[in-house]
């Protein structure tokens, strides 16, 4: 069975568009080479593997970035619902046992007052000149992957119809079968799929 880093790997040599956003594109080479250069980084702070990292984003390349280095390191990516404030968020974080947080200056003032016990170091906020520094210091970086199809690669919160949210588990083996599925079964070639529903 394939994994999400099976997936990235094969394609990382591949300059045809994986990614659009905006006036910008990257390709699948590039997209592998931003996961490794934010898997790098990750498994610079020993000690911590493989770690949950709260993603608190809109749908932007960032996230998709690190969703990728999340499943080049064996790491888990923590969607963090944006809607949800105070003790229900810090619970959020906390429950899924967070030790990162990937963030932007937008939402970076809803975590301010949160005892999330997560160190300055690895609360990242991308659109700051510390962020782009600490990516310089790994880019270049090579791919070692290990994934198996039963690594966790992502926690997904429930919407909450019938109570609090709940992090629903979801496997690099589950999410790669799905992938291949759908490609087996429809025609993608050629086409550019939309992402219409917050990545969280």
């Amino acid at each position: 069975m394939a994994t999400i880093a099976d997936l990235i790997t094969k394609r990382a040599d591949d300059p045809s568009t994986a990614l659009l956003f905006e006036d910008e594109s990257w390709s699948y080479a590039e997209l592998a080479d931003e996961a490794a250069t934010r898997a790098s980084l990750l498994a610079s702070v020993p000690g911590l593997e493989p770690p949950h990292i709260g993603v608190l984003l809109d749908n932007v390349p960032e996230f998709v970035f690190w969703m990728a280095a999340a499943a080049l390191s064996r790491s888990v990516i923590v969607g963090i619902n944006s809607t949800r404030r105070g003790p229900d968020l810090a619970n959020d974080i906390r429950a899924t046992d967070c030790r990162w947080i990937v963030t932007d200056t937008r939402y970076q003032g809803l975590l301010a007052d949160l005892d999330l016990d997560i160190p300055p170091d690895r609360r990242l906020v991308i659109d700051e000149e510390p962020y782009a520094e600490r990516l310089l210091d790994h880019a270049g970086a090579s791919i070692d992957v290990r994934a198996e199809p039963a690594d966790l690669l992502t926690l997904i919160f429930t919407s909450g119809t019938t109570g609090q949210p709940k992090a629903v588990r979801c496997t690099q083996g589950r999410l790669a079968a799905i992938g291949v599925g759908l490609n087996s079964s429809v025609d993608l070639s050629g086409a550019v799929v939309y992402q219409a529903m917050p990545m969280f």
